[in-house]
């Protein structure tokens, strides 16, 4: 007598509180997402041993190269094409989401500069099950457009810059009821004040830091194992003097620099070129935004093909310093640990 057929992840049982979240299939386990607040809940158990994941489970956009800042520490490749319409932008995502994708995070450049952001937001929200979430510098994000999408995205991030006036915008976030959280990247230099700024956003209405480690060629910017050792013993006592008031995160980077923090995945991979993809203005794939691994693709069919087929490539490690996946982050350093 055959088996009978295991069931396919749209079938099986969940708890009836978590029933209404969209299911995204991993290798080995179920995750259950809900868009608007964020939240995940992990299933994981014999029920699911057979389940394997289908497609990214996030997609970073860079949808345009235009940024209206000027920032010496950043990624981007200066010189790349800002070649996408709102209206292609559209049908790949929307592609991407019926292929499985939970989750659209656009940058940039600055996204606000992008002809018609206000629009593909609201139509990807209305129109598609994507959670859509967007990362700005805040300068170009008003009033009036940020009541326009309320209700429509998942968050917004504010990048913590000293020249963009951050403590308004962090307020008018505040007052506005915005669902909104702030990166912070933490160098060498920010790393002594980081309890003063974390605090001073808490008092200003903010619920959720995202602590950046910085990848790239300025080894003035990187935390020595030293620091990296004082970062995660702030992030420890901070998290519980927090509890309650304010989300405290780190980003993927960060790796087994922070072991004491508490994580959704038990994985020692940083997840890039598998559990997420960038897709930059100038219609590539990357693994990350630091990689130096750029992939030309032309629709959804195109992402998808990379993403299943160019697995070694998309799991490389980056050359830039910094990158989780390199022994040492590939940060050489002295008998003193300093880079």
């Amino acid at each position: 007598m055959s088996e009978a057929p295991l069931p396919s992840f749209e079938h099986l049982p969940v708890p009836p509180a978590l029933a209404r979240l969209r299911r995204f299939p991993m290798d080995g386990a179920l995750l259950l997402f809900e868009r608007d607040s964020g939240m995940n809940a992990l299933c994981e158990g014999p029920e699911t041993a057979h389940l394997r994941q289908r497609a990214p489970r996030a997609l970073q956009f860079g949808i345009t190269n235009r940024c209206n800042l000027a920032c010496t520490f950043c990624s981007r490749d200066l010189e790349a094409k800002s070649a996408w319409t709102a209206d292609e932008a559209f049908r790949v995502l929307a592609g991407l989401a019926e292929a499985g994708v939970l989750e659209v995070a656009f940058g940039g450049g600055e996204p606000w500069v992008f002809p018609r952001f206000e629009e593909l937001v609201c139509r990807l929200y209305d129109e598609t099950p994507l959670a859509v979430s967007f990362t700005t510098n805040g300068l170009a994000l008003t009033a009036r457009r940020l009541a326009a999408l309320r209700g429509r995205y998942g968050q917004c991030r504010l990048s913590l810059y000293e020249d963009n006036d951050w403590r308004r915008k962090v307020e008018e976030l505040a007052d506005a009821g915005a669902r909104f959280g702030v990166n912070y990247l933490v160098t060498p230099e920010r790393l002594a004040s980081l309890e003063t700024v974390v605090l001073e956003l808490v008092s200003r209405g903010c619920r959720d830091v995202l602590l950046l480690s910085y990848n790239g060629v300025d080894r003035a910017l990187h935390l020595s194992p030293v620091q990296a050792g004082e970062l995660a013993r702030k992030v420890e006592l901070l998290g519980r003097a927090l509890a309650g008031r304010c989300q405290l995160k780190l980003d993927v980077c960060w790796g087994e620099r922070m072991e004491r923090v508490p994580r959704l995945f038990r994985r020692t991979d940083c997840g890039a070129g598998r559990d997420y993809l960038v897709l930059t203005s100038d219609r590539k794939v990357m693994p990350c935004s630091f990689h130096h691994v750029a992939i030309p693709v032309g629709d959804t069919a195109d992402v998808m093909a990379v993403w299943r087929e160019r697995r070694a490539e998309l799991g490389s490690a980056s050359r830039l310093p910094g990158c989780a996946r390199v022994a040492g982050y590939g940060l050489e350093t002295d008998a003193g640990g300093t880079p």
